[in-house]
């Protein structure tokens, strides 16, 4: 087992896409960016900021839109032990495209991603995103994916993962397809929002085509890295944890009820 003292595998930064424009949220989202809406009494990303402190995150990059800087006016600079840093993608081109605009701020240093629109409960003393922190630091993946089982006729919504082997609570992947239908799925874990990446994935994502949905997707980036050769792992939500996130009114209503009654 490799320790976290001088460990260069292990990792403290986090970037969280935020420059979406939130459609589906119309017209809420004319008004507040969709990360900054309520869930019960605070904001989505204060979660989520809460969530990557916990997990042993100190620096954070924002990648946010011209539309978006109301994200910088509420955080600042610095919050207790974290550092907030902020970048704008001029245009909204798939989550690998909003990873990308952080090239000059990760460097040489293993990063996070952390999806600012989504939230996950856990009845668990360790989150399940500093699982996926410890699983890049203690294996040799060049990255590691949260991944939560999904019933079988919603795989279509979701970048899903197929398993090298048996699938258990960290598991090594060989493939991963984006939104496949149900029929096609190569299994039932979809991709829940939280990452650990070497920098290598940039060189990844300059290779990626355009894929779902004319954008570039990160899941194709990933599936560029297994091609070359490259483990990839996932830490698999367990029975009682719940990915929930905002991009529709509907699963909106379910999280901020959620967070109304913890």
């Amino acid at each position: 087992m490799i320790t976290s003292i001088g460990n260069p595998r292990k990792i403290t930064k986090a970037v969280i896409p935020a420059a979406g424009k939130g459609t589906r949220l119309l017209p809420l989202t004319k008004a507040v960016p969709k990360e900054l809406i309520p869930l019960g009494r605070r904001p989505v990303l204060e979660y989520i900021v809460d969530e990557a402190i916990e997990s042993g995150i100190t620096e954070i990059l924002f990648v946010i839109s011209e539309e978006k800087t109301a994200i910088r006016s509420h955080f600042g600079g610095s919050l207790d032990c974290v550092r907030f840093n902020y970048v704008f993608q001029t245009e909204q081109k798939g989550l690998a495209d909003a990873v990308y605009c952080a090239r000059d701020w990760v460097g040489d240093d293993p990063f996070a991603v952390v999806l600012g629109d989504s939230i996950i409960s856990t009845d668990q003393s360790v989150l399940p995103f500093k699982r996926v922190l410890d699983a890049y630091e203690t294996t040799q993946a060049s990255g590691v994916i949260l991944v939560q089982k999904t019933p079988r006729d919603e795989v279509s919504r979701f970048g899903i993962v197929k398993p090298k082997n048996a699938i258990a609570p960290v598991f090594e992947i060989d493939a991963l397809v984006e939104k496949p239908m149900p029929a096609d799925a190569p299994s039932e874990y979809a991709i829940a929002g939280r990452y650990a990446f070497s920098p290598k994935i940039f060189e990844h994502i300059n290779r990626t085509p355009i894929g779902a949905n004319g954008e570039y997707q990160i899941t194709d980036s990933i599936g560029c890295m297994l091609a070359d050769g490259a483990q990839v792992w996932c830490v698999a939500l367990g029975e009682n944890e719940v990915r929930r996130d905002i991009g529709t009114f509907e699963s909106y209503f379910e999280a901020f009820r959620l967070m109304m009654n913890q």
